[in-house]
């Protein structure tokens, strides 16, 4: 039995909130052609720090999400096109991990 990757080793999960809130700048202004041409790695990178600054959104709901949040969208747009595509896996469309661990950095902070 193969075992996946530890996300925190591929740098898929921010370190904190300033590196999450880079990652994800770097592309919350492009629109749909702009986020079609990066790479994968670059769109997981925005993908996942938006899921560590917003651990209460589900990717599934993105149609819905509140109006401070509409500069994802887009984004949100492209990472489903990719997973229904095939592009990216269920590990990568869903960012558990990102989310896990900014929970558990809140609790720390908190304790």
């Amino acid at each position: 039995m193969t075992t996946s990757p530890d996300p925190h080793d591929s740098g898929l999960v921010p370190t904190d909130e300033a590196a999450a809130t880079r990652r994800f700048e770097r592309v919350s202004g492009l629109d749909h052609e702009g986020l079609a041409v990066l790479s994968k790695e670059e769109l997981l990178l925005s993908w996942w720090s938006f899921f560590w600054l917003h651990p209460e959104l589900h990717p599934d709901d993105a149609e819905v999400w509140p109006d401070d949040v509409s500069d994802a969208r887009h984004l949100a747009s492209e990472a489903c096109r990719r997973y229904r595509a095939g592009e990216i896996t269920d590990g990568e469309y869903y960012p558990t991990e990102a989310v896990r661990d900014r929970i558990e950095q809140a609790r720390t902070r908190r304790s």
